[in-house]
């Protein structure tokens, strides 16, 4: 379907705008003149806004009809990137991600809730990780392409093509995108209602758990592959794109378990995911078995993301717009937290291979708080 095709690639160019920086980390350092915790922080502020007014956005939005909130969204993110292209300073420049990180958590909030309107509640599952692959497809080949843009031709090289690439999207959603007139405009006042259950929070603090868990490693990953593990730049942008390969088939499977075993399939891979980035500790230093790793957490990472998005739909069935922007500011909370605690673990002076341990031991509370009985009663 043309709609739902549109809708993926709205999720791909906002994902590739946010994953791209991490590659594009040691060039800014390099230009700005910057230390490289300090150009993390982009990775740091991107998020906490996602995280802060992501939740503010959509409800402001939600009498909007669904169509042309992301219209409106999609034109928001077109001049944040514009504006990084054309940024002369790192204050411009994270200033420029800012405005961009406002339209985050509610494109994809507005584009997934979009995509199930259009789908049979026993394909939920499904549809919502046809959507998300649009992340996935983002690490596979925007992120490592826009890495390879700026090494080639300059950071603001990645932030033109990113606008260039809205641009169309959101011509594409003006002829194409038609969601089902009948669920097409939200109530506020319900949705918000709906948000107020224990259930909905404790699936949140799972997703901020399992994502900082991996962003404390990954947030510097670039770095940590080519220092300790002895990888040229090129082979870096290779194993970007290696991460994300892995994530395209870890969406397969985190959209088949989601309708089959979403609780036996969430347990096992938030397990999966601190055990990898523990093992990681050792692997780092062997290029081989580095590689390897870089793989398996991209196929963990993709998988955990359309189950984690389905528990927050059932959690809060009565407010499918608003959790599951708070769904993707939990995300990004703990994108902030990882980058965040990676950043400090490093000016404390913990080395780069120290950070998948540190990692592991925040997934690991994600996988503590899974076990709570309360969680496996979410239908």
């Amino acid at each position: 379907m043309a709609s739902l095709a549109v809708l993926t690639a709205c999720v791909f160019v906002v994902g590739t705008a946010e994953w791209v920086v991490v590659g594009l980390l040691p060039q800014l350092a390099e230009d700005l003149r910057r230390p490289l915790p300090t150009v993390g922080s982009l990775v740091t502020w991107y998020a906490l806004v996602v995280t802060v007014a992501g939740p503010l956005v959509t409800v402001g939005m939600l009498r909007l009809a669904r169509r042309r909130a992301l219209l409106v969204l999609l034109g928001v993110f077109v001049a944040g990137n514009l504006a990084a292209a054309l940024a002369g300073s790192f204050g411009a420049l994270m200033a420029a991600r800012m405005l961009t990180a406002l339209t985050h958590s509610t494109a994809f909030a507005v584009a997934l809730t979009i995509a199930v309107a259009m789908t049979p509640a026993t394909q939920r599952g499904r549809a919502i990780a046809v959507v998300t692959a649009g992340w996935n497809l983002a690490t596979a080949f925007g992120a490592p392409l826009g890495t390879w843009l700026g090494d080639e031709f300059g950071w603001r090289a990645t932030f033109w093509a990113i606008t260039a690439l809205a641009v169309l999207v959101l011509g594409a959603g003006t002829a194409l995108v038609r969601p089902p007139a009948p669920q097409e405009v939200a109530r506020p006042g319900a949705e918000v209602r709906g948000m107020l259950r224990p259930k909905a929070a404790l699936v949140l603090a799972v997703i901020v758990l399992a994502q900082a868990g991996l962003f404390t490693a990954y947030t510097y990953i670039a770095p940590l592959l080519r220092q300790v593990s002895g990888f040229t730049d090129a082979s870096v942008t290779v194993l970007l794109a290696l991460f994300g390969v892995g994530a395209i088939g870890g969406n397969v499977l985190g959209g088949q378990l989601a309708d089959r075993a979403p609780w036996a399939g969430l347990r096992t891979l938030l397990t999966a995911l601190a055990g990898t980035l523990a093992v990681f500790t050792c692997t780092s230093g062997v290029g081989w078995a580095a590689a390897a790793t870089v793989l398996a957490l991209g196929v963990i990472a993709a998988a955990l993301t359309p189950l984690l998005q389905d528990r927050a739909l059932a959690a809060a069935p009565e407010a499918p717009t608003l959790v599951t922007a708070i769904g993707a500011s939990a995300f990004n909370l703990g994108i902030a937290g990882g980058s965040q605690l990676g950043g400090q673990a490093l000016t404390v002076g913990l080395a780069l291979h120290d950070l998948p341990w540190a990692g592991a031991l925040v997934a690991g509370g994600a996988v503590l708080l899974a076990a709570v009985p309360l969680f496996s009663r979410v239908r």
